[in-house]
Protein backbone atom coordinates (compact mmCIF):
# COMPACT_ATOMS: atom_id res chain seq x y z
CA UNK A 1 0.00 0.00 0.00
CA UNK A 2 2.73 2.70 0.89
CA UNK A 3 4.85 1.22 -2.02
CA UNK A 4 2.16 2.29 -4.29
CA UNK A 5 0.92 5.42 -2.86
CA UNK A 6 4.39 6.81 -3.25
CA UNK A 7 4.44 5.39 -6.92
CA UNK A 8 1.36 7.54 -7.60
CA UNK A 9 3.12 10.51 -5.74
CA UNK A 10 6.19 10.51 -7.76
CA UNK A 11 6.20 12.64 -10.64
CA UNK A 12 5.40 11.00 -13.92
CA UNK A 13 8.76 9.99 -16.41
CA UNK A 14 9.11 10.14 -20.04
CA UNK A 15 10.55 6.76 -21.54
CA UNK A 16 8.82 7.51 -24.96
CA UNK A 17 8.76 10.43 -27.13
CA UNK A 18 5.02 10.43 -28.92
CA UNK A 19 5.29 10.65 -32.68
CA UNK A 20 5.11 13.49 -34.75
CA UNK A 21 6.44 15.21 -31.37
CA UNK A 22 9.21 17.12 -33.02
CA UNK A 23 8.81 20.14 -35.52
CA UNK A 24 10.37 18.25 -38.40
CA UNK A 25 8.82 15.10 -37.84
CA UNK A 26 5.28 14.99 -39.95
CA UNK A 27 7.47 15.95 -43.12
CA UNK A 28 9.92 13.31 -42.05
CA UNK A 29 7.08 10.44 -42.16
CA UNK A 30 5.30 11.72 -45.31
CA UNK A 31 5.94 9.46 -48.47
CA UNK A 32 7.84 10.76 -50.67
CA UNK A 33 7.10 10.17 -54.59
CA UNK A 34 9.74 8.81 -56.54
CA UNK A 35 11.11 12.34 -58.15
CA UNK A 36 11.16 13.80 -54.06
CA UNK A 37 13.02 10.94 -53.26
CA UNK A 38 15.49 11.67 -55.51
CA UNK A 39 16.11 15.06 -54.04
CA UNK A 40 15.46 14.84 -50.51
CA UNK A 41 15.36 12.47 -47.94
CA UNK A 42 15.12 11.82 -43.97
CA UNK A 43 16.41 9.37 -41.53
CA UNK A 44 14.51 8.85 -38.18
CA UNK A 45 16.42 7.51 -35.13
CA UNK A 46 15.07 6.63 -31.22
CA UNK A 47 18.50 5.23 -30.24
CA UNK A 48 19.57 6.36 -27.14
CA UNK A 49 23.06 5.68 -28.39
CA UNK A 50 23.06 8.14 -30.92
CA UNK A 51 25.82 10.50 -30.79
CA UNK A 52 24.60 14.28 -30.07
CA UNK A 53 24.32 15.77 -33.39
CA UNK A 54 27.18 18.82 -32.82
CA UNK A 55 29.98 16.80 -31.72
CA UNK A 56 32.87 18.53 -31.93
CA UNK A 57 35.06 15.22 -30.64
CA UNK A 58 33.55 12.68 -33.59
CA UNK A 59 32.29 10.44 -30.83
CA UNK A 60 30.86 7.13 -32.65
CA UNK A 61 28.47 6.61 -29.64
CA UNK A 62 26.91 8.60 -26.81
CA UNK A 63 29.07 9.82 -23.80
CA UNK A 64 26.80 11.35 -22.07
CA UNK A 65 24.50 9.58 -19.07
CA UNK A 66 20.96 9.48 -17.58
CA UNK A 67 19.64 9.57 -21.16
CA UNK A 68 15.05 7.84 -20.69
CA UNK A 69 14.01 8.73 -24.24
CA UNK A 70 15.85 10.74 -27.59
CA UNK A 71 14.85 10.77 -30.96
CA UNK A 72 17.17 12.54 -33.84
CA UNK A 73 15.74 13.69 -37.19
CA UNK A 74 17.93 14.12 -40.46
CA UNK A 75 17.07 15.69 -43.51
CA UNK A 76 19.51 15.60 -46.51
CA UNK A 77 18.83 17.59 -50.35
CA UNK A 78 20.51 16.79 -53.45
CA UNK A 79 21.57 20.82 -53.22
CA UNK A 80 23.94 19.40 -51.46
CA UNK A 81 22.47 20.42 -48.61
CA UNK A 82 21.70 18.72 -44.57
CA UNK A 83 19.93 19.80 -41.21
CA UNK A 84 19.18 17.93 -38.48
CA UNK A 85 16.54 18.18 -35.29
CA UNK A 86 17.20 15.98 -32.00
CA UNK A 87 15.15 15.67 -28.60
CA UNK A 88 17.36 13.87 -25.91
CA UNK A 89 15.13 13.21 -22.14
CA UNK A 90 17.26 12.62 -18.93
CA UNK A 91 16.49 11.32 -16.07
CA UNK A 92 16.90 15.06 -14.50
CA UNK A 93 17.67 18.62 -14.87
CA UNK A 94 20.67 18.31 -13.51
CA UNK A 95 21.43 14.93 -16.28
CA UNK A 96 21.15 17.41 -19.12
CA UNK A 97 23.22 20.41 -17.39
CA UNK A 98 25.28 17.97 -17.56
CA UNK A 99 25.42 17.38 -21.35
CA UNK A 100 25.31 20.48 -22.37
CA UNK A 101 28.15 21.42 -19.87
CA UNK A 102 29.86 18.76 -21.43
CA UNK A 103 29.22 20.14 -24.61
CA UNK A 104 30.59 23.20 -24.48
CA UNK A 105 34.06 21.87 -23.05
CA UNK A 106 33.93 20.03 -26.14
CA UNK A 107 34.23 22.96 -28.45
CA UNK A 108 37.07 24.41 -26.34
CA UNK A 109 39.02 20.77 -26.59
CA UNK A 110 38.81 19.66 -30.44
CA UNK A 111 38.04 23.19 -31.50
CA UNK A 112 40.63 22.35 -34.49
CA UNK A 113 40.61 18.63 -34.21
CA UNK A 114 40.40 17.44 -37.79
CA UNK A 115 38.93 14.54 -39.62
CA UNK A 116 41.09 11.31 -40.07
CA UNK A 117 38.99 10.65 -42.96
CA UNK A 118 39.74 14.22 -45.24
CA UNK A 119 42.94 15.38 -43.30
CA UNK A 120 43.26 17.68 -46.00
CA UNK A 121 40.66 19.35 -44.08
CA UNK A 122 41.08 21.92 -41.26
CA UNK A 123 38.17 22.12 -39.10
CA UNK A 124 37.69 25.01 -36.46
CA UNK A 125 34.81 24.90 -33.98
CA UNK A 126 33.26 27.96 -31.69
CA UNK A 127 30.62 29.07 -29.71
CA UNK A 128 28.35 31.66 -29.20
CA UNK A 129 25.88 32.71 -27.00
CA UNK A 130 21.91 32.05 -27.59
CA UNK A 131 18.55 32.62 -25.95
CA UNK A 132 16.14 29.61 -25.71
CA UNK A 133 14.77 27.63 -22.81
CA UNK A 134 16.71 27.48 -19.57
CA UNK A 135 20.25 27.83 -21.55
CA UNK A 136 21.24 27.52 -24.84
CA UNK A 137 24.42 27.64 -26.90
CA UNK A 138 25.51 28.38 -30.89
CA UNK A 139 27.55 26.60 -31.89
CA UNK A 140 28.95 25.26 -35.09
CA UNK A 141 32.07 24.54 -37.12
CA UNK A 142 33.80 25.69 -40.57
CA UNK A 143 36.38 23.36 -42.54
CA UNK A 144 38.78 24.52 -44.70
CA UNK A 145 40.49 23.52 -47.41
CA UNK A 146 42.95 24.80 -48.99
CA UNK A 147 42.63 28.03 -47.63
CA UNK A 148 39.23 28.56 -48.81
CA UNK A 149 36.04 28.08 -46.31
CA UNK A 150 34.55 24.80 -47.82
CA UNK A 151 31.59 23.98 -45.51
CA UNK A 152 30.19 25.54 -42.77
CA UNK A 153 27.97 24.12 -39.56
CA UNK A 154 25.65 26.03 -37.62
CA UNK A 155 23.89 24.78 -34.37
CA UNK A 156 22.26 25.25 -31.50
CA UNK A 157 21.67 23.33 -28.20
CA UNK A 158 18.89 24.20 -25.63
CA UNK A 159 18.37 22.68 -22.73
CA UNK A 160 14.64 22.74 -20.95
CA UNK A 161 14.53 21.20 -17.49
CA UNK A 162 15.55 17.73 -18.49
CA UNK A 163 15.30 17.90 -22.32
CA UNK A 164 17.88 19.01 -24.40
CA UNK A 165 17.54 19.95 -27.82
CA UNK A 166 19.47 20.24 -30.80
CA UNK A 167 18.59 21.73 -34.27
CA UNK A 168 21.46 22.13 -37.23
CA UNK A 169 22.25 23.16 -40.70
CA UNK A 170 25.15 23.51 -42.80
CA UNK A 171 22.73 26.24 -45.31
CA UNK A 172 24.21 29.63 -45.12
CA UNK A 173 27.11 31.43 -43.00
CA UNK A 174 27.66 30.72 -39.25
CA UNK A 175 24.47 32.13 -37.71
CA UNK A 176 23.19 29.94 -34.78
CA UNK A 177 20.96 32.53 -33.94
CA UNK A 178 18.53 31.74 -37.44
CA UNK A 179 17.91 28.29 -35.19
CA UNK A 180 17.32 29.69 -32.03
CA UNK A 181 13.09 30.11 -32.86
CA UNK A 182 13.26 26.38 -33.69
CA UNK A 183 14.65 25.84 -30.22
CA UNK A 184 12.74 28.43 -28.59
CA UNK A 185 9.41 26.61 -29.97
CA UNK A 186 10.57 23.38 -28.44
CA UNK A 187 11.36 24.58 -25.51
CA UNK A 188 8.20 25.64 -24.41
CA UNK A 189 6.34 22.31 -26.55
CA UNK A 190 8.75 19.67 -24.15
CA UNK A 191 7.21 21.14 -20.74
CA UNK A 192 3.46 19.16 -22.33
CA UNK A 193 6.03 15.83 -21.71
CA UNK A 194 5.76 14.20 -17.65
CA UNK A 195 8.84 15.53 -15.47
CA UNK A 196 10.47 17.26 -17.99
CA UNK A 197 9.79 20.72 -16.57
Amino acid sequence: MALSLLLALSPATVTEIPKNFLLTERDARRHLDPYEADEQGYEISDKLTKPLELNPCGHRRAVDRGRVAARTITHWTSGPSASSEQLVIYKSPRDAHSALTRLRAEVKRCARKGDPSAPELKIRWRTSKAKAGDEATGMGYQAWQDGGANQTISGIAARRGSALMIYMTDEGIYDPGRLTKNAGKMAVKVCRLPGVC
